[in-house]
């Protein structure tokens, strides 16, 4: 299991500064990951426009929407982008505010199916006991369990739920997510939490992505005092610490 008493790590300890090599490979990937959605955000907008040309509104309607949705991943997208780049130089700055980690994983369920698309079609499962509050950058602690969550999507058994269960140890909280799935090879373990890195199971599965997903989570669970690990499997969990109850007058 994780350390119980982890202590928050300065943003400079979760990666030193890249170099010239690092950030041209930074570029690259994010240049690679961004083409296709722009283009086909480009190819919808030319296609919408043809449709109120000869006066297909609801058909331009729709094409809209597709735009918009679009553009959310792209949104998704970039912030993981930028959350990788700020860890990455040691500037990352948190917001924090009392959250409840039941609203974390809500929010982070949708976006998780919404990125995955087709794939999304299994269930998740939750379980999370009541009170785990933590003072928390919430945007950032949702692109964590975000980033966990798509992999129990795209990896995990596509005949399994995803399972998502917490349990409260003392002033932290840990946070399990499981896909069903046979997890990374042995020779992968070593390497997850590495920026860029993909493995061989990532190609075997059809998965493409920036290999970046494991490596923010971290540092932005890191970031909070907590961790992120893989327990066994495809089982991953973050660790976070939790807020002293509200006292009530």
């Amino acid at each position: 299991m994780l350390a119980r008493n982890l202590q928050p790590s300065s943003v400079s300890s979760v990666q030193t500064v890249p170099g010239a090599a690092e950030t041209e490979e930074f570029m690259s990937v994010a240049a690679h990951d961004l083409r296709n959605p722009i283009a086909v955000v480009r190819a919808s907008a030319q296609m919408a426009q043809r449709q109120i040309n000869r006066g297909d509104t609801p058909g331009a309607l729709s094409r809209l929407k597709g735009i918009i949705d679009q553009t959310d991943r792209l949104t998704e997208m970039l912030e993981t982008f930028l959350d990788a780049a700020r860890l990455g130089t040691g500037r990352a700055p948190i917001r924090p505010e009392r959250v409840d980690l039941r609203d974390v994983v809500a929010v982070a369920a949708e976006r998780a199916r919404f990125l995955v698309g087709e794939q999304a079609e299994r269930s998740i499962e939750v379980d999370i006991p009541d009170g785990c509050v933590g003072v928390w950058d919430r945007p950032r602690i949702v692109r964590a369990v975000r980033a966990l969550l798509t992999n129990a999507l795209l990896y995990g058994s596509p005949g399994e739920a995803v399972r998502v269960e917490a349990r409260r140890m003392s002033d932290r909280v840990q946070l399990a997510v499981s896909g069903g799935g046979r997890g990374p090879y042995t020779e992968e373990v070593s390497h997850l939490f590495e920026r860029f890195y993909r493995g061989p199971s990532a190609a075997e599965a059809g998965q493409a992505g920036s290999g970046l997903g494991l490596f923010t989570a971290r540092g932005l669970a890191r970031l909070h005092g907590g961790d992120v690990r893989r327990v066994d499997g495809d089982r991953f969990e973050i660790e976070l610490p939790l807020a002293e109850p509200s006292s009530t007058a």
